[in-house]
């Protein structure tokens, strides 16, 4: 497993099994008022515009940012999917031109020919009002652990994974 650090919580994650973009962010946000720390936009995006798998934990803008994945994504790339309660973020990526998901179940393993993920997706009140996920990737040789801003209740959930 090869894991390329894109700024802020963003990753690149390559694997026997798949590759797995995670969060990617260099749009400033917020009126500019959020930007990607350490600063990202001197990557050039091509080695990771064309990805086996998407994964974006969760509506903010710092982790999902529609200006860039709209100019640099792959719209033939499949979605790995949060079991949130509400549709908001499949709408937002449909609007995008992404039509291909793998709606995950809350907690539970998923297979993807060799490329298990499984996401945990949290909507409680403290989660914010379109909730947040955290992503596991294991590939058989390693395991990932992509929690960027999730705050998991039940670490026995984790160690169970």
């Amino acid at each position: 497993m090869r894991i390329t650090f894109l700024g802020h919580v963003g990753a690149f994650v390559e694997t026997r099994g798949g590759s797995v973009l995670c969060d990617p962010w260099f749009t400033p946000a917020y009126f500019g008022s959020w930007f990607p720390f350490p600063r990202n936009d001197g990557l050039d995006p091509a080695p990771f515009s064309r990805p086996d798998y998407l994964y974006i934990s969760h509506l903010h803008r710092d982790h999902f940012d529609p200006e860039w994945l709209a100019a640099h994504v792959d719209r033939s790339t499949t979605v790995l999917l949060p079991g949130f309660r509400g549709p908001f973020l499949e709408r937002e990526l449909r609007t995008l031109g992404f039509e291909r998901f793998v709606h995950t179940r809350n907690g539970e393993p998923c297979d993807l020919d060799g490329l298990r993920v499984t996401i945990l997706a949290f909507d409680a009140p403290a989660d914010g009002p379109l909730g947040d996920s955290l992503l596991v990737v294991d590939d058989g040789t390693a395991r990932l652990l992509n929690q960027n801003d999730a705050r998991p209740g039940d670490l026995e959930v984790l160690r169970a994974l």
